[in-house]
């Protein structure tokens, strides 16, 4: 069964990367381009995992793990960070806000892969 990975960021460029990354390794990507549509379509699409730019006009990324963790269906679901602000201090800010882990975006396409293929096994 193919996994089904939800990105939220609202960059096309690393919509495209991401995508290009993921799907061509036979992963289902769903895209949303703000915090808002990523909570709408967490709620219609089931995802096995869940990938969250910080950095976002509106919603950014610490309030949408927020509203996602009230989701029913993203309650146990693996919530990732990825940003440019990977400091190592910032760890527990995002741990406390709901996010499972977090990836620093330019860390590169096989950190990327090692990230997803930790939380979906």
């Amino acid at each position: 069964m193919t996994k089904r990975i939800l990105y939220i960021d609202d960059n096309p460029n690393d919509q495209r990367l991401v995508r290009k990354v993921l799907a061509t390794r036979g992963y289902q990507l769903i895209i949303a381009g703000s915090g808002a549509e990523g909570i709408q379509q967490a709620q219609v699409s089931d995802p096995d995992l869940i990938l969250v730019d910080i950095q976002m006009p509106g919603l950014n990324g610490l309030e949408t793990v927020r509203l996602l963790r009230n989701v029913e269906s993203c309650v146990h679901v693996p919530i990732v960070a990825l940003t440019a602000y990977a400091e190592k201090y910032q760890r527990q800010t995002y741990i406390d806000a709901g996010f499972t882990d977090y990836q620093q975006k330019q860390a590169g396409i096989k950190p990327l892969l090692g990230l997803v293929q930790t939380h979906l096994g």
